[in-house]
């Protein structure tokens, strides 16, 4: 289990590069034979890339804050350890290789050389090592980063080139769940500004940030990647994020000029646009984004046996009420796939040996909340306000709930109102969403676990069979068997109902096709990764 060695790196010198791709402009201009099919063998550097987002950070410090790596723009600056590629397999980022010890308990890095942080100072040991207790430290990182390293229980310093992981239980994903979101790295000599100028290592450099405004990043010159002819990447100066929340608002920035490249063209919106305005524009699908679900509340309340002797009936009952393909039609415009599970059939993850939800039954909905405990008491569905479709289907299932009888309220909130409700338990259900993880460990050791921080928080649900696979299944080596091994979780899952998954998220890109070159998307939305997205992408004029 290692990375792929890769010798090119920020230790080669820029210069060369910087007078070839000089001198390639220069004969351009000037119509010098032989410029033209020099252009093709090196793709034109420079240029500022204008990228509409969903969504926005809400602080600059990368361990505090989730940085989103399909729709942040602030995903630019960052890396990690461990990058990944089109197809989401881990790929060297700043360990060129590693392997595990043969019981799953010790991993051991080895750091490229040459590597730096933004600020020029050199990635090495003791910076990762720093890296590491700063985001286990729950005083200066976010939950959802810290859970990755909770098996984390120390990390040693071989030499200067050399770190090593010591797990408390062994992880055969450990690698995979390393990767810069939401693990990446920051200067250690930088920290004392990391709330107004972080330094990270990523392909870009932080410049300027106004919330909810714009994003600033410039070329790191330094960044250890480069092409299959060692030129150096990213190509671009310089990238500008504009979070843009609405939907139709990033498609008219894109039309009219504002934007080169914006991460979502409205499901209602993206037929159409692709079949109307291919000349002008390149559409980019991405399959699943992330997963959509109603996430139920068994922490307290009518939906816990905590509380209510019949909570499991209600659920069903609840389930039976919900018409997927309606959620199907209505949010997602017909495009993506009805999900039973947390993978689609996009993701080498995907299994057919999962026993599905309760199906759309509205007489049976009716029947078993009449038969519950329960069934005429009111109850509150939330929804968070950032993303269109999380609102839409808590609207849709409100009033198929309210059709089969039930006693429902919607709430739609902001994302801070959100966290409290699901801190305090405040709610019964959540029309919510997760981002697709890279490894099946990422979701079901975070989200299904019943010991899992976050699944002490937002549900509460606790399973003992599941359980026990989750964690055998870290123990697992053999792909095959692990996806296996968290099909029979899902069957569980969809048998207790602590969350029914609804939808897999698609989205559509969209980019000018006149400015935007070489630009290409993973599967799953990601813009910063090993080989393309925006490393590789440059500015035409």
């Amino acid at each position: 289990m290692s990375g792929e060695a890769h010798n090119r790196g920020p230790e080669r010198t820029r210069r060369n590069f910087l007078k070839t791709t000089t001198a390639l402009a220069g004969a351009a201009l000037v119509g010098l034979p032989g410029a033209a099919e020099a252009d093709k063998r090196h793709p034109k550097r420079g240029g500022t890339l204008r990228f509409g987002t969903r969504e926005d950070t809400v602080g600059l410090d990368t361990h505090r804050n989730i940085i989103y790596f399909v729709s942040t723009p602030l995903t630019g600056i960052t890396g990690g350890l461990v990058d990944f590629d089109d197809k989401m397999e881990a790929k060297p980022g700043v360990a060129e290789s590693w392997d595990a010890s043969a019981d799953l308990k010790t991993w051991t890095f080895k750091l490229r050389r040459g590597a730096e942080y933004h600020n020029a100072q050199t990635i090495d040991a003791e910076s990762v090592k720093w890296n590491i207790e700063r985001i286990k430290d729950p005083k200066t990182s976010h939950a959802f980063t810290r859970s990755v390293l909770a098996d984390v229980e120390r990390v040693t310093v071989d030499d200067k080139h050399t770190v090593q992981f010591h797990l408390k239980e062994p992880h055969a994903a450990l690698d995979i769940n390393l990767i810069y979101y939401p693990v990446n790295l920051m200067a250690p000599g930088a920290v004392d500004t990391v709330d107004t100028h972080p330094v990270n290592c990523g392909p870009f450099k932080f410049k300027s940030w106004r919330r909810h405004d714009v994003t600033e990043m410039v070329r790191f010159e330094n960044f250890w990647e480069t092409d299959a002819e060692g030129n150096s990447l990213p190509y671009l100066d310089a990238l500008i994020g504009r979070p843009k929340k609405e939907d139709r608002v990033r498609l008219t920035g894109l039309r009219t000029g504002e934007l080169d490249l914006i991460d979502n063209v409205a499901y209602a919106d993206a037929p159409a646009f692709k079949k109307e305005q291919s000349k002008t524009y390149d559409t980019w699908p991405v399959a699943q984004v992330g997963t959509a679900m109603m996430y139920f509340n068994l922490k307290n309340g009518l939906l816990s046996e905590k509380d209510n002797p019949d909570a499991l009936l209600l659920r069903q009952a609840i389930a039976h009420a919900i018409d997927k393909e309606g959620i199907h039609q209505a949010v997602f415009n017909g495009i993506g796939e009805i999900s039973k599970g947390f993978y689609s059939s996009a993701s080498p993850w995907h299994s057919k040996d999962i026993e599905g939800t309760p199906k759309f039954d509205p007489d049976k909905a009716k029947a078993l909340r009449k038969k519950a405990k329960g069934g005429d008491e009111k109850f509150t569905i939330i929804a968070n306000d950032t993303f269109p479709y999380m609102q839409q289907s808590g609207e849709l299932v409100h009033a198929m709930l309210k059709d089969a009888g039930f006693n429902a309220v919607l709430e739609i909130l902001p994302g801070p109102v959100m966290l409290e409700k699901q801190n305090k338990g405040d709610y019964n259900i959540d029309s919510t969403a997760n981002s697709y993880r890279l490894d099946p460990d990422g979701w079901f050791a975070r989200n299904i676990l019943s010991t899992a921080p976050e699944t002490r928080r937002r549900n509460g649900y606790k399973n003992e069979k599941a359980d026990q696979i989750i964690l055998a299944a870290r123990k697992e080596r053999d792909r095959a068997k692990r996806r296996q091994m968290y099909a029979d979780v899902e069957t569980l899952v969809n048998r207790d109902l602590p969350i029914l998954y609804t939808h897999f998220v698609p989205l559509m890109m969209a980019s000018n096709r006149a400015r935007v070159k070489n630009y290409d998307v993973s599967f799953t939305g990601p813009w910063n990764y090993t080989g393309a997205g925006m490393r590789r992408t440059w500015i035409e004029g």
